[in-house]
């Protein structure tokens, strides 16, 4: 047989690129929790943006608040959408199988839209404020402070890839090649020739 389906090796990509996701979107989180700084103050820095001559922190900003939590929340849904696929793929008869993999449909496009929207926030950082006010040059004077609010965007955007290429090894075959021949297709017969069937 000079090919196979893979459903074993898709399945095992998949959860490798489910587990991923966890990870990433949980470093996400740690990465945006780290986010605080104790910017340079200048007297330039205060004519510029008072705020920012103050303690920066992401718990500052409700925004950023909400990007941890979205990742928090993503990396504890993927875990339940492994959980719902294994059980789905378990045997544990048709209707409940096929309830389960609905169910993880739903929460991998809820974890898609949270982790979208984290990293979206996080990387509109530099035109953020507090209490509608808009503060200029936060992240000329707290330079490390956006560095890791933008670390955690990058983050939240890679297990939001990872989630979808998942999702995309999960619907669609993928077969390996066990050798490197070829099956050649049978030539067809024409009219007025004669073939020979081994």
């Amino acid at each position: 047989m000079a090919r196979a389906k893979s459903g074993g090796s898709g399945g095992a990509v998949c959860l490798a690129l489910r587990i991923a996701t966890v990870a990433l979107s949980a470093a996400s989180a740690a990465t945006m929790a780290s986010a605080t700084q104790q910017p340079t103050t200048t007297a330039a820095a205060a004519r510029r943006a008072p705020a920012a001559t103050a303690s920066i922190s992401y718990s500052d900003y409700s925004s950023f608040r909400y990007s941890l939590a979205a990742n928090v929340i993503s990396a504890a849904l993927q875990l339940a959408a492994a959980w719902l696929a294994a059980r789905g793929g378990g045997g544990s008869g048709e209707g409940y199988g096929k309830a389960a993999k609905s169910l993880a449909e739903l929460v991998d496009m809820a974890s898609k839209v949270l982790l979208y929207s984290s990293s979206a926030v996080s990387f509109a950082v530099n035109d953020f404020g507090t209490c509608g006010r808009r503060v200029a040059g936060v992240c000329t004077d707290a330079v490390e402070f956006c560095r890791r609010v933008h670390g955690s965007g990058a983050l939240s955007m890679a297990a939001a890839v990872a989630l979808a290429v998942s999702q995309y090894l999960k619907d669609v075959p993928v077969s390996i090649s066990f050798d490197g021949d070829e099956q050649k297709p049978a030539t067809a017969c024409r009219r007025g020739c004669h073939c020979r069937h081994h």
